[in-house]
């Protein structure tokens, strides 16, 4: 379970066994959405028409995810939202609360796709920006369906960890200033300019004179 957070408005003080039965519950039904590992997959459920959606945002229809189907005439996107919302009113947690369980499923995905590249290959972009992407749309897409503002505070410690955890050994280009005679000839250009302009302005101004 991921630490508790503090809702915005006061909430009882709930004893550890409600918060475990809560958790069992929300996890349960999560369960009961992913097909088990040793289970073969179904007729209905090998042929994915274009009325399934996925159950997390941003994460590829692959094992052990599964996805929901729904009619042809409902919006994915809203059919998903009502999935969300209606698993974290069926516990006692405030949204925020049940958003923080969300963004630990999210970031176990990221890690369990992380963890499959080689180390080596961690700093370059090409090779981590799938399940970087992934991880960003699935916290964001989870965020809007609970009306919860995104980036939130939960959502930047989440990417300092990530970024901790397996960036931090990257190297980073430190910019470095222009050298002496680029930064002598941006700085005398308009120097030089001054005065010619002033040239131009009392030369044009005296032909002035003379013609009236």
């Amino acid at each position: 379970m991921s630490p508790h957070v503090s809702s915005p408005r006061l909430m009882p003080t709930r004893s550890p066994s409600l918060w475990v039965a809560c958790m069992v519950l929300m996890f349960g039904r999560l369960q009961a959405l992913f097909p088990s590992e040793a289970t073969p997959p179904r007729r209905s459920e090998e042929q994915h028409g274009p009325g399934d959606i996925p159950l997390f945002p941003g994460i590829p229809i692959t094992t052990p995810l599964t996805t929901t189907s729904i009619s042809t005439e409902e919006k994915p996107m809203a059919s998903t939202c009502d999935i969300y919302c209606s698993m974290c009113d069926e516990t006692p947690f405030s949204r925020v609360e049940c958003y923080s369980e969300f963004l630990a499923y999210c970031h176990k995905t990221f890690q369990s796709e992380m963890e499959s590249i080689n180390a080596s290959d961690w700093c370059t972009w090409d090779n981590v920006k799938s399940p970087y992407n992934k991880f960003t749309m699935c916290s964001e897409d989870i965020a809007e369906c609970l009306a919860l503002p995104w980036p939130n505070r939960l959502v930047e410690n989440m990417f300092v960890e990530i970024h901790s955890s397996f960036f931090q050994e990257c190297p980073t280009e430190t910019l470095r200033d222009p050298p002496p005679n680029v930064i002598f000839a941006l700085v005398m250009t308009p120097i030089c300019l001054i005065p010619a302009m002033v040239v131009l302005v009392v030369l044009k101004t005296k032909n002035g004179d003379r013609r009236s």
